[in-house]
């Protein structure tokens, strides 16, 4: 068993080295295709079962981001991208007012529904703003992604982390907003004062805009146009009651996928399949691999063993909102989010609404530290790649930590007198 432990350390380990430079000067590979091999490497050496495997993919997961996929490729067939990217440059009279729009809506969008669904929606947007105002796409792409995360902070709808604290914490939806809602406010304003200052070269230079129609962009139906605005509404707001409906957000986003096909097939059945090739399945075959490799991790005992090398969580420790906030952030780096704030969630003795508030908060901030931090991020930089943008890990992470380090102080900070 100590040598399985040891494999499966190695095989966790490479795999997200190979995940971060997963472009060299001698070899390029996807990011999907590094994490099925690190899943299989799991199942061949024994790290985790077969049956095992199979059960640690979540496919409500899998289904939301399906779904949601979908129901982009209907609004891009529409022309909606192409209208709305048009009026976003004609508003921007700088870069900066440019970047300020596009964190402001997406922080708004995650906020009212998954962070996961509005960088779906708003990643082609974003691009084509740039393609239109001839910016650098990049400091728009790392706003967007940061301002998802922090934006999703405020509601329990805004990410998957934030609704399973809810469940657990006996707290109501609009208790936690107050207390979460603050934190995103001030946390969107500190990072964008940090990207304007270390993108400033980019971000302060001209400002000009030509609206064209690129030669990837749709022409605007604005008849089928309605019907997806309307079902983007649905969707939405089937977000939202989910907790008072008690049905999964994942079916609500499969049903909007499955009308998004329906629509696009009845105007032209031939862009059917059009919508379906529009689909990132390189996204959902990378989500399936990390969470085989995670279950691998956490049945050979590496999380545990991670655990009870920090302190506050050893045996005796008492824990600190900064010990618990450092430990969430290490965590949600090394295993996603979602499965950190699952496992802390144990861990911690008495889950009091302060701990639990800044777990929330903590794993969610820690998505803009990399690249590979929170699902958001990694649908931006796979989404990206397919219009021929490449985010590098390495400089991303440069920028994340100093966002991470200055909004995690404010939040610790926030909390203390909150609840002191």
């Amino acid at each position: 068993m100590a040598l399985i432990s040891t494999i499966a350390a190695i095989v966790f380990i490479c795999t997200y080295l190979f995940i971060a430079v997963n472009k060299t000067p001698w070899f390029e590979i996807k990011r999907s295709y590094i994490a099925l091999i690190g899943a299989s490497l799991m199942i061949i050496v024994g790290a985790i079962s077969f049956t095992d495997a199979i059960d640690s993919v979540n496919m409500d997961v899998i289904m939301l981001l399906l779904g949601m996929m979908l129901l982009v490729a209907g609004l891009e067939y529409t022309g909606f991208f192409t209208l709305l990217s048009n009026l976003m440059v004609k508003q921007s009279s700088s870069k900066r007012k440019m970047l300020a729009i596009v964190m402001l809506i997406s922080a708004i969008l995650s906020a009212v529904a998954l962070n996961d669904a509005a960088v779906l929606i708003l990643t082609p947007i974003v691009i084509r703003c740039c393609q239109k105002a001839d910016a650098d796409p990049i400091p728009f792409l790392v706003g967007l992604m940061m301002s998802a995360n922090i934006g999703s902070i405020s509601t329990a709808v805004g990410n998957p982390q934030n609704a399973y604290v809810l469940s657990v914490s006996g707290m109501d939806f609009i208790t936690f907003s107050l207390y979460s809602i603050p934190i995103s406010i001030v946390c969107i304003l500190l990072t964008y004062a940090i990207l304007l200052l270390i993108f400033r070269k980019s971000l302060y230079s001209k400002y000009e805009y030509h609206i064209d129609v690129h030669e990837n962009e749709r022409p605007v139906a604005k008849k089928q146009m309605y019907l997806m605005i309307t079902v983007m509404i649905c969707t939405f707001v089937g977000f939202l009651c989910s907790g008072i409906g008690g049905y999964r957000i994942c079916v609500v986003s499969m049903v909007s996928g499955a009308i998004s096909l329906l629509i696009i097939a009845s105007s032209e059945p031939r862009y059917t399949i059009w919508a379906i090739k529009h689909v990132d399945w390189h996204v959902l075959l990378f989500f399936i691999g990390l969470f085989v490799l995670i279950g691998g991790a956490s049945n050979t005992g590496l999380i545990s063993d991670l655990s009870s090398s920090f302190p506050g969580f050893r045996e005796g420790d008492s824990l600190s909102i900064t010990s618990l906030s450092i430990f969430t952030v290490v965590l949600s780096n090394i295993v996603s989010n979602v499965p950190a704030v699952m496992l802390i969630t144990e861990m911690i003795t008495d889950p009091t609404t302060m701990m639990l508030i800044a777990l929330a908060a903590s794993s969610t901030l820690a998505g803009n530290t990399t690249l590979i931090g929170s699902v958001a991020n990694i649908i931006v930089a796979e989404r990206s790649e397919n219009y021929g943008i490449r985010i590098d890990f390495f400089k991303f992470m440069l920028v994340g930590i100093v966002v991470t380090v200055v909004t995690i102080a404010a939040m610790i900070l926030m909390i203390n007198l909150m609840f002191n």
